[in-house]
């Protein structure tokens, strides 16, 4: 048995290697990086949470919603870093993203209403959700509303702008 991860921890991906040793990160990406730090924290205090909860049939759907809701946001997280999108685009991800850790939050009532979980566990995970709330804030605060492309749905800018 291997000791390297004894909790079974998520293990995040590592913009630290040498292969980004030569690398510049912007401003937004400093502050995507640690906002995609405080989201593996967030996997990694889901995940006994969802193992708190029975293995029964009904109760798959929140286990299932859980996971998926915070994967999301560390997938779009690691996207937006790695690639430095336009402002519409950061947009469209940072709005994924809010949607996903409201619905996480949103299942913690499930977690306590239904499941029968005590608070003490899932203010735990309230509290990190805060944390990872803050330093959004503060990674959308640097998006350039100047550095952008058309967005054919008119949702964050009017492609006819661009002509």
């Amino acid at each position: 048995m291997s000791t390297d991860n004894l909790g079974n921890f998520y293990i995040p991906y590592h913009f630290d290697s040498q292969e980004y040793e030569h690398v510049e990160w912007t401003v937004i990406q400093q502050k995507g990086i640690l906002l995609y730090n405080k989201c593996i924290d967030l996997i990694n205090i889901t995940q006994p949470i969802v193992d708190l909860i029975a293995d029964e049939a009904d109760n798959e759907v929140t286990k299932f919603l859980m996971h998926q809701n915070v994967m999301i946001v560390a997938n779009k997280l690691k996207t937006s870093i790695l690639t430095a999108p336009p402002y519409s685009h950061l947009m469209e991800i940072a709005v994924i993203i809010k949607v996903n850790v409201c619905e996480l939050k949103a299942q913690l009532w499930a977690c306590e209403e239904i499941h029968g979980l005590q608070t003490e566990y899932t203010n735990v995970l309230r509290q990190a959700i805060e944390q990872f709330r803050e330093l959004f804030i503060e990674w959308v605060a640097h998006f350039d509303k100047n550095n952008d492309e058309p967005d054919p749905w008119h949702l964050f800018n009017d492609p006819n702008l661009f002509l």
